[in-house]
Parts: C-alpha cells; sequence; structure tokens
C-alpha cells in the first residue's frame, strides 16, 4: 500500500501495543536535515501512521507511506512451481512484488525513511528494492535505514517507528513477522552503490543505522 497524507488526516489507526524507546543518531540527523529544509518529500515506510503524518506535515513536507513488509505477505505474490515436487512450498515472486509495489506512483523524493524494512522482506527483492530507492531519491537526497545484526531476540520485532522532536524514536509493534534475513556491511555498502556518501552508525542494541546521500 503506497498513500500520500496531508496534515491532520486520520487515515485510521496507527499501530499499537506495548510501545519502547530507541536513541537514534541517524534520525537526529535527518531530523535536523527537515527542520532546515522547506518542502520537502518524504517516504516513510510502514503502517499508517497518523502521529507521523502530522508531524512531518508540521514542518512544511508532504508525506507518502508504504507497508511494503505486509504487501509482501500477500497469497498473490506467493505460489508453487507447476513443476516443483509434491509438498513443495510457495515460492516468493520477487518480479511480480517489484512489479506492483517499487512504482510509488512515479513519485521522487527527497527524504527515504526505510527503517529496517529490508530485514523483514524476503532477501530475493532487497536488491531491487534499494536500486529503484536510488532512482526515486531526488538530487541531495537522504535515506535512512537500519539493519539488525540478529535474527531473533529481543529489539527484532517488526515495529512501526514514531517519530518524535528529538533523537528518541517510539518503537510499536507491528504486526507478526519475522527477520527474513541479516546483512553484512559489504552487502549494504554493494546495495548503496552510487551514492555520493554512505555512513555507519552502530546502535547499543546491535542495529546499524545508515545515512546515504545522493
Amino acid at each position: 500500500m503506497f498513500s500520500k497524507f496531508r496534515k491532520d488526516k486520520e487515515p485510521g489507526d496507527g499501530a499499537v501495543g506495548e510501545k519502547s524507546q530507541r536513541t537514534s543518531r541517524g534520525w537526529k540527523e535527518i531530523l535536523d536535515h527537515l527542520k532546515t529544509s522547506e518542502g520537502l518529500r518524504v517516504l516513510d515506510f510502514g503502517a499508517t501512521s497518523p502521529p507521523n503524518i502530522n508531524y512531518l506535515t508540521s514542518l512544511g513536507h508532504s508525506v507518502y507511506m508504504a507497508n511494503i513488509v505486509q504487501d509482501s505477505t500477500r497469497a498473490e505474490y506467493w505460489a508453487v512451481a507447476e513443476d516443483a515436487a509434491p509438498n513443495a512450498k510457495p515460492v516468493f515472486d520477487a518480479d511480480r512484488f517489484a512489479t506492483g509495489n517499487f512504482d510509488f506512483s512515479q513519485k521522487d523524493f527527497d527524504v527515504i525513511l526505510l527503517w529496517d524494512t529490508a530485514n523483514f522482506l524476503p532477501p530475493a527483492v532487497v536488491p531491487t528494492l534499494f536500486d529503484r530507492l536510488n532512482q526515486v531519491l531526488r538530487p541531495d537526497g537522504h535515506l535512512l535505514a537500519y539493519f539488525h545484526g540478529k535474527t531473533e531476540g529481543p529489539g527484532t520485532e517488526f515495529s512501526r517507528y514514531q517519530l518524535t522532536d528529538s533523537d528518541l524514536l517510539i518503537t510499536l509493534p507491528a504486526g507478526n513477522h519475522p527477520v527474513q534475513a541479516m546483512y553484512q556491511t559489504r552487502q549494504i555498502e554493494r546495495f548503496l552503490q552510487g551514492y555520493s556518501s554512505v555512513r555507519f552508525f552502530l546502535g547499543k542494541d546491535n542495529v546499524r543505522e545508515v545515512i546515504a546521500a545522493r
């Protein structure tokens, strides 16, 4: 699902559940950029979040949201091959998924808040996602991404990141989606080839934060 929202529009309930917080140096740098710029177009990945919509629009920016992790679980993207063995498991159709979900209504963006989306997608489609984000990020645009350092345990739950006016983020449970894969630094660098700069920050929860600039 890909949607645009305006200030004070309430398209639905945000994620609900037990809240927690995490400090994010990457978010703080993006926040400083948002506060010193005008009229940016922001792509925020995750479930629809009225607090994020209202906060970003209060800064004078337009907001689009894409919940592609949830979309990737839809049955239409999973099928058993015709020549598969009996009892074979369905296989994810990465090409079909990319065609149906990576168009972003032919928009381009100044800021992309990818969060940890890549960890929760089927690995076959992740390189295509980063290729597409490189195409839709405007010159001098910024992308913020997180990468988990473990596949399970505290801190690896699929969450909605709710923005605040500081370096803190509120995390809200957003569905039963397990980590699909972990990515090493060299893999991440390959995903982000073509950017003018890529900077890594290691959080205390073993999450690598990355800011990439066009």
